[in-house]
């Protein structure tokens, strides 16, 4: 059975991140409100606002967690790997569509399934992301924060210590 190192575990916390960021998103997110009228349902101007604002959250959502990923994996990892920085693009990636799909899924359903409605009442949309930019904010952000976080580090001796073994020779003094 193969070793998972510390690396592996903390990008694999990463992704599982994306569970409670869709908790997040699903508590803050207003979606739009339908109205049922004698046509059917509508989506008036002044209702339509929540198709933005739950994008918008999903984004925000996204940014606070590039954020604390990136610094997080700065810290619990070993710093300056590009396998790191692949692997954090790829686990807040996937983080994302963790809380894209749980999002939707802990949303209202789609206002076309709600059964039993009558003139005047308002029904929410179903949660959504309309586009593939919000999803690359969650990588962007935390590969940018964990780029900062090591530079604005110190300039790498307590990783000669707590890595002793896995700091190359020519690192030496």
């Amino acid at each position: 059975m193969p070793r998972v190192n510390r690396t592996s575990r903390v990008l694999l916390a990463v992704v599982a991140g994306g569970i409670p960021a869709a908790l997040v998103w699903w508590a803050f997110a207003e979606p739009s409100r339908w109205l049922a009228t004698e046509r059917g349902l509508v989506l008036t101007e002044g209702n339509a606002t929540g198709d933005f604002q739950v994008v918008a959250v999903f984004v925000i959502v996204g940014i606070v967690f590039g954020v604390l990923t990136g610094v997080a994996v700065h810290r619990l990892t070993r710093p300056g790997r590009w396998e790191t920085v692949v692997g954090l693009a790829a686990a807040s990636s996937a983080a994302s569509l963790v809380c894209w799909r749980l999002g939707i899924w802990l949303g209202p359903p789609p206002p076309e399934d709600v059964k039993g409605l009558e003139v005047g009442d308002e029904v929410s949309a179903q949660f959504g992301v309309d586009g593939i930019v919000p999803f690359l904010v969650w990588p962007l952000v935390a590969v940018l924060s964990y780029t900062l976080a090591l530079y604005l580090s110190s300039d790498g001796e307590e990783d000669r210590e707590e890595y002793p073994d896995e700091v190359s020779e020519r690192s030496e003094p």
